[in-house]
């Protein structure tokens, strides 16, 4: 399926427009509906990160999507410094926030309401692979298993040979 056009805004408050202007050519974007996920937002955050480390091609992104009646995006916070409490709920780097039609776009991504969080890996714009909840150390080894595939598959074109050792016999040679 594909991800719909979502605008939304990243931790320093700029517009970003998903999943056109995610980085990757995997992206792993962990949706949450309320504040209080984080702490299941974060149980993927530390894997996440060691994967988009390895692997080239790969990133992450937290999309926190809040419901689109008030009008009042959240502060990321400003000038003259943080509240402890609010320097503990700072933003990771990788966070995105969206104030959209929570239900809609539920219903757009084949999601099972906002009692939880959902895992979304997208390729080209396309939902390929989704997953609902913590880690586990099973979708864990799944997702890692789908990025080395994707590296093996796309790094044929690396090792060709290059033209100076064109044999000619090769309908790609010219």
């Amino acid at each position: 399926m594909d991800f719909p056009r979502l605008p939304s805004r990243d931790a320093s408050g700029r517009k970003v427009v998903l999943p056109d202007d995610l980085d990757g050519e995997q992206t792993l974007l962990l949706i949450s509906f309320d504040r209080r996920q984080q702490s299941l937002v974060g149980s993927w955050r530390g894997f996440a990160k060691e994967l988009s480390e390895t692997y080239d091609h790969f990133e992450y992104y937290e999309l926190m999507v809040l419901g689109g009646r008030s009008g009042m995006m959240p502060s990321f916070g400003g000038g003259g410094g943080m509240s402890p409490g609010a320097a503990r709920n700072k933003p990771h780097e990788n966070a995105l926030i969206a104030r959209v039609d929570k239900t809609a776009l539920q219903r757009r991504l084949g999601l099972l309401g906002e009692g939880n969080i959902y895992a979304l890996l997208i390729e080209d714009g396309t939902v390929v692979r989704q997953a609902a909840g913590v880690i586990t150390p099973k979708t864990a080894d799944a997702l890692e298993d789908l990025l080395k595939e994707w590296r093996e598959a796309n790094s044929d074109w690396v090792g060709a040979t290059s033209p100076a050792e064109s044999t000619g016999d090769n309908a790609l040679d010219s």
